[in-house]
């Protein structure tokens, strides 16, 4: 069986290495790589899989893409518009972005929020948005850069009973319990932060965060490494919610592969 990770850039992912240890744990001789691609490409690409793709992970900027291609979508993939899971072979996609983030936060015993923020926007603040819900948040700030682009997250929020507020580079410092920052490394701009108990980075990439020292940090890696194990599941038995055998051993595996 073969396996991968789309998205652009992907090179620096470290998806490969962690779903490969988790396969040695469990017997199973399945191959994973990175591949490059554009939303506009990737319909083509899916269309054109054979068998023996069973299934894919996917990251920006082909997270609606994925969505929509998909026929069958988990409740969260249809709230966000947004999968980072495929499974070509059933055309089906879920989003397990929410759980890892919310499994990132209670890892570091913090499993319950009122008011939070999200910087930036897109996919994955989709997916903070439902996360930060599911932990409790009943207001949510979120910083864009443009902020007349952030309808899409006040109709989320609405739906969830969130109340979402845009704010703007001009506005005060963000204040908020907990803050997921969804801003790449290359961003030149970010808002001030007014001392959260901390803050999830979900940029991995540059191995550093911009808010180092500013509160404790929850990594982009952790939230990785827990929506990655639900992406195995979902693989192996086609369910996020369905126990490996010997998952503890998978688990541990992936995180001395991340």
């Amino acid at each position: 069986m073969r396996l991968a990770v789309l998205g652009d850039p992907v090179e620096h992912s470290r998806s490969p290495r962690i779903h490969a240890a988790a396969y040695a744990v469990l017997g199973l001789d399945w191959t994973y790589e990175r591949v490059r691609m554009t939303p506009d490409a990737l319909p083509a690409h899916l269309g054109g899989l054979g068998d023996e793709w069973r299934g894919l992970s996917v990251t920006a900027p082909l997270k609606e893409a994925a969505a929509a291609w998909a026929r069958d979508r988990d409740p969260l993939v249809e709230r966000t518009g947004a999968a980072n899971t495929l499974r070509p072979d059933l055309r089906a996609a879920w989003n397990t972005d929410v759980a890892g983030i919310v499994d990132a936060f209670a890892a570091e015993g913090i499993d319950g929020v009122g008011r939070a923020a999200i910087v930036g926007g897109g996919a994955t603040a989709a997916s903070a948005l439902c996360a930060l819900a599911a932990m409790g948040a009943d207001r949510v700030d979120v910083w864009l850069r443009t902020p007349a682009k952030g309808a899409r997250l006040v109709a989320i929020g609405g739906g969830l009973g969130v109340d979402v507020r845009l704010v703007g580079p001009d506005a005060a410092p963000l204040a908020g319990e907990v803050v997921v920052s969804t801003l790449p490394a290359a961003a030149g701009v970010a808002p001030g932060l007014v001392g959260p108990r901390a803050i999830l980075d979900a940029d991995y990439a540059s191995g550093a965060s911009r808010y180092a020292g500013v509160a404790p940090l929850v990594p982009g890696l952790a939230m990785l490494l827990h929506q990655a194990l639900r992406q195995v599941r979902i693989f192996v038995a086609g369910d996020p919610g369905s126990t490996l055998p010997h998952e503890a051993d998978v688990w541990a595996a992936m995180v001395a592969a991340a």
